[in-house]
C-alpha cells in the first residue's frame, strides 16, 4: 500500500452495510475449504513447500489444478494425505449467513493479503456523487451527449461507426470537470485506508432482484424465479458493518472555489450547500445527494413491498439526519448498481429509449431502468444493501 506523502486531515470510514471493493481474478472453489461457518483460503505456496517430499500428493494436486478445479475437491485430497488445511491457509473468513455457496468467490482488494479501501475507490465514489449534485445546466450536457450519440447511431449504417456506450458522456465530463490537469478533483487527495484484520471481514451472499411485470422476481440464470432460494447467488468477500478504517484526506480551497486554471465545483453545484470550509462544503453536497438517493430508493422498494430494505434505508436516513458538519454518507464498491455511479438517476423514459439504441449490448427497459438491484442475503432472507459507509473528516 502506498500512502500519499502529505499530512492533512484524517478521514475515518465506518462501514454501515457490507462493503465489497472487488479485486481481480475470482477465487475458485479449489482455492478454499469450507469448515463449519468459515472458509479457509489455501496458501498454495506454503502447501507445496511443506509437502514437496510427498510426490504422489504433488502429482495429484497438479492433475487436479490442471483441470481448472472441475470435480476437484481439495479438502478430500488434503485429508487423504493427512494435511491439515488450517495450517495451509493464508486467512479464514466467516460465512455471514451464506446459505448457498457457489464455485467462486469475488475477492476483496488486498495489499499483502490485508483488507483496505483504496483512496481511488473513495475518491471515485465522491466524484460520482458530486456529479449527481450538478445544477440543471450541467446535467443537460449529459442529456445532450446522449442525444448526439443517439443521432449518430441512427445515422450510422455501419455499427463500427456508432458511439461506444462507454464514451457517451466523455464530452460532458470534459466540459464540466476539464482535463485531469485542470480538474477541480486534482485538489482533492485521498490516501488508501489503513488495514482491517480478517476478523473484520466476512463472506456475503448477494442475489439479484428483478422487477418483471410489476412483480419482484429473482435472477436464476436463464429465468427469473419467485423463490429467492432458486436464484443465483453471488458470493463475495466484504468488510463487516461496524468496522472502522482510517486514512488521510486533503481538500484544498481551490477544489471548491477554483483559481485561474481550475474552476471549482461550487459554481457547478445545484444543491443547497452554504458551508465556507472545503470539508464542510463537500459534506453538505454529499449529504444532500445521499438524502435524495436514499429517498428515491425507499420509494422504489416501497412500491415493490420490500419492507426489510425500506427499513434498512430508513436506518441510513436516520444516520444521515444525525450527522455532524464534517460527516457524510456515501455508497461505494461492488454491486452498488447503475444509479449510484451515474447521472442516470435523473433520466426518464425518453432518455432510456435513446440509451437502449446506443447501448445494444445492455438490456435497457425504458419503462423502468434499472429494474434490477443487488441485495445482500442472510440465512436465506433479504437483509440489506451493499456498500454504505459513513465518512468523518477530523
Amino acid at each position: 500500500m502506498a500512502h500519499e506523502p502529505f499530512e492533512s486531515r484524517t478521514y475515518e470510514i465506518e462501514v454501515l452495510t457490507p462493503t465489497i471493493i472487488g479485486g481481480q481474478d475470482k477465487i475458485q472453489s479449489f482455492e478454499f475449504v469450507k469448515d463449519g461457518d468459515y472458509l479457509y483460503f489455501i496458501n498454495f505456496d506454503r502447501l507445496l513447500e511443506e509437502n514437496l517430499f510427498k510426490e504422489s500428493f504433488i502429482d495429484e494436486l497438479s492433475r487436479g489444478l490442471s483441470t481448472g478445479g472441475r470435480d476437484f475437491n481439495i479438502k478430500d485430497v488434503l485429508a487423504r494425505y493427512n494435511i491439515d488445511f488450517k495450517n495451509s491457509s493464508k486467512y479464514k473468513l466467516k460465512l455471514e449467513g451464506v446459505k448457498r455457496l457457489s464455485k467462486e468467490v469475488v475477492p476483496f482488494v488486498k495489499s499483502a493479503g490485508r483488507f483496505y479501501i483504496p483512496g481511488s475507490s473513495l475518491k471515485g465514489a465522491i466524484r460520482s456523487f458530486v456529479t449527481k449534485a450538478l445544477n440543471r445546466n450541467f446535467i443537460q450536457l449529459y442529456e445532450n451527449d446522449l442525444s448526439s450519440a443517439y443521432q449518430k447511431t441512427l445515422n450510422s449504417a455501419d455499427r463500427r461507426n456508432s458511439v461506444d456506450p462507454k464514451y457517451v458522456s466523455k464530452d460532458a465530463e470534459e466540459k464540466i470537470f476539464a482535463t485531469p490537469y485542470e480538474s477541480p478533483f486534482k485538489h482533492l487527495k485521498i490516501s488508501d485506508s489503513d488495514f482491517v484484520s480478517s476478523e473484520n471481514a466476512g463472506v456475503y451472499e448477494i442475489k439479484v432482484m428483478n422487477i418483471c411485470g410489476g412483480q419482484v422476481k429473482w435472477f436464476a440464470g436463464r429465468s427469473n424465479e419467485d423463490d429467492p432460494d432458486r436464484a443465483v447467488s453471488i458470493i463475495a468477500e466484504g468488510i463487516k458493518p461496524g468496522a472502522k478504517l482510517i486514512g488521510s484526506i486533503k481538500i484544498e480551497k481551490d477544489f471548491v472555489e477554483g483559481n485561474q486554471v481550475v474552476r471549482g465545483i461550487k459554481e457547478k453545484i445545484g444543491v443547497n450547500a452554504t458551508a465556507t470550509s472545503p470539508t464542510e462544503f463537500l459534506a453538505d453536497v454529499l449529504k444532500a445527494v445521499s438524502k435524495d438517493y436514499i429517498q428515491r430508493e425507499i420509494n422504489f422498494y416501497t412500491r415493490y413491498k420490500q419492507a426489510q430494505i425500506v427499513s434498512e434505508y430508513q436506518k441510513l436516513l436516520n444516520v444521515l439526519n444525525s450527522l455532524d458538519k464534517n460527516q457524510f454518507l456515501i455508497q461505494i464498491g461492488f454491486s452498488t448498481g447503475y444509479l449510484s455511479k451515474t447521472v442516470g438517476i435523473f433520466f426518464n423514459k425518453n432518455h432510456f429509449e435513446k440509451l437502449a439504441k446506443v447501448d445494444r449490448q445492455s438490456k435497457i427497459y425504458p419503462e423502468l431502468f434499472p429494474k434490477t438491484r443487488r441485495l445482500v442475503f442472510k440465512n436465506g432472507q433479504v437483509w440489506t444493501v451493499p456498500g454504505w459507509i459513513k465518512v468523518t473528516i477530523k
